[in-house]
């Protein structure tokens, strides 16, 4: 046997076993480091998905306070209803006195359907304002040559001014009576003669069409009858 063959000796053997531990220490040291590692990772991303589930509930909670933030409220533009300060009949019979109201029975039949869809004026910017308005409806005869139409309708001041403002605009005769303002005009033909009435006062407003039935002392009648 030669030198370079010589069997290892006592020294020789410790230090490769040495070495050999050491790898193996190291081997074990970076798997540890790694599986560190992943975990790590692994408990990062947990986090932020929890951190990002929370913030979703906080926005949805937010979005909560914001809905009832954001509840509608009423309109300041929506017109105001009337604050009913003077009369307010429910029934025709409660409009005229009864003598009137026996002789407009007489003359033609109460609202009937001939002419429901009449309105209370001829005069398109009035009878606009009044197609908005509520109140009671009293009309007298029959589609034809004669008939009269009377709405009582409820109305602001603001409305009043832009009945009397629309009366005055169509060349109606207005003028103070009986503690309000009526607005009257008439056109007599060959054919016959038709004009309109109004009065108003208070949160009423009076409004009347005739087609060849000048009722005398129709609008009169009603005035006393509502105020007394």
């Amino acid at each position: 046997m030669t030198a370079d063959s010589a069997a290892p000796t006592p020294n020789d053997r410790a230090r490769r076993r040495n070495i050999t531990l050491a790898i193996a220490a190291g081997i074990v040291l970076i798997v540890v480091l790694v599986a560190g590692v992943l975990v790590g990772v692994q408990g990062l991303g947990g986090a932020t998905a929890g951190g990002s589930d929370g913030g979703a509930g906080g926005s949805g909670s937010g979005s909560g306070g914001s809905s009832e933030t954001a509840r509608p409220q009423p309109s300041e533009t929506a017109a105001a209803a009337p604050v009913i300060t003077g009369p307010n009949p429910q029934s025709c019979d409660q409009v005229y006195s009864k003598r009137m109201f026996a002789t407009l029975e007489k003359g033609g039949p109460l609202n009937d359907e001939t002419i429901a869809e009449e309105p209370a004026s001829t005069t398109p910017a009035v009878a606009a304002l009044l197609a908005d308005l509520p109140g009671l409806r009293c009309s007298w005869g029959q589609a034809g040559e004669f008939a009269i139409i009377t709405e009582v309708k409820q109305v602001t001041a603001e409305q009043s001014a832009a009945a009397l403002a629309a009366l005055r605009a169509a060349d109606f005769s207005c003028y103070a009576e009986a503690g309000g303002t009526r607005c009257v005009v008439q056109d007599d033909s060959e054919g016959g003669s038709s004009g309109q009435s109004h009065f108003l006062r208070e949160n009423v407003w009076l409004a009347t069409d005739w087609l060849n039935w000048p009722q005398a002392g129709y609008t009169a009648d009603m005035v006393r009858t509502l105020w007394g």
